[in-house]
């Protein structure tokens, strides 16, 4: 009766500990990003994928939508901030609920990607989200990078009176409004997911992104040549909804946490590598890529004094990224 009893409670431990895995409960995670299949950043979410699913056993999915999917940049961090997107990857127009974003696009500030990697550790990422998570209820849970942005045309541009006759397409971000306004194109703000069409029919004439992103996004179809001007050494903050982050539990918050930092990691190393390999496809694909003439650099050099007056009355920690981005390049 004894070893009856023992293998009837052996029995049961082992149907709760069944019923107990059965119910253990699983988390998708919609992911969406600006990039194309072939960036840094679509490789990099790939990545975060494959490891975050099988370290956590299946309890986390990931289901990623590249190549803006889910809708332009607007529209997917409203999605994450009610929670119908987990989690994206986007560009500096969250600086609309926390100004101190806006730092990140300071331009001819960053110039080598070793200055980049040291002006975006720990106190640096600090000074950059500000109060992101307290007003908006989404957590920056690292930085990707996009890299340093360039200028693509239908046409050389070869001197700055060049870049005056350009229809130049930029985002709808008021640090890059003002800086082209310095340097004297008319521009045009659209979606980057609009940009390649609008390139093809010839009403915009160039546009400015990373080496990465003119490649995956197929702008060396509608463009003839870049100027490597290296304005701007762009980030892509990692947005996570706040809500779905407190509902999972210890263990699963402590691997998301860990899982993306290791993503950073290898996509910053990626990325570094993707920008000279992205470079030479683009040329080898016909586009010719001039660099900034000394005269050139003498005449921005000049324009960027009134344009730093105005970046720093419009973001208050300006001057303390500005020393600490000088401190990185020491």
């Amino acid at each position: 009766m004894k070893k009856i009893a023992t293998a009837a409670a052996i029995a049961a431990a082992l149907m709760l500990a069944a019923s107990g895995a059965a119910q253990a409960k699983t988390y998708t995670i919609r992911v969406a990003t600006y990039a194309g299949p072939t960036h840094p950043v679509s490789k990099s979410i790939e990545y975060f994928k494959e490891n975050i699913e099988r370290e956590s056993k299946g309890q986390i999915k990931v289901k990623h939508f590249p190549n803006n999917q889910l809708g332009p940049e607007a529209v997917v961090i409203d999605q994450v901030k009610r929670g119908t997107v987990q989690m994206a990857v986007v560009g500096s127009q969250i600086r609309k609920d926390e100004p101190n974003v806006g730092l990140s696009d300071a331009p001819y500030l960053i110039t080598s990607w070793k200055q980049a990697r040291k002006a975006y550790d720990a106190e640096g990422k600090a000074i950059i989200s500000g109060s992101y998570e307290q007003k908006t209820g989404v957590k920056i849970m690292s930085y990707f990078v996009n890299g340093f942005r360039e200028i693509s045309a239908n046409k050389p541009i070869n001197s700055l009176e060049d870049l005056t006759k350009l229809k130049l397409r930029i985002p709808d971000n008021e640090i890059h409004v003002h800086l082209f306004e310095a340097l004297g194109s008319n521009n045009v703000m659209m979606p980057l997911s609009e940009v390649y069409n609008a390139l093809e029919t010839h009403m915009i004439d160039g546009q400015e992104n990373p080496y990465a992103t003119i490649l995956a996004s197929g702008f060396y179809e509608v463009q003839t040549d870049i100027l490597e001007s290296r304005h701007m050494f762009a980030i892509s903050p990692v947005l996570v909804n706040g809500k779905f982050y407190d509902k999972l539990t210890p263990e699963l918050q402590k691997l998301l946490t860990e899982w993306i930092a290791k993503t950073e990691d290898y996509n910053w190393k990626i990325s570094e590598e993707d920008d000279t390999a992205s470079r030479k496809a683009l040329e080898e694909k016909g586009l010719k890529v001039h660099e900034l003439t000394p005269e050139m650099k003498a005449e921005i050099d000049k324009k960027m004094v009134a344009f730093y007056d105005w970046y720093k009355k419009l973001i208050p920690d300006a001057q303390k990224w500005i020393d600490h981005c000088k401190a990185s390049a020491e």
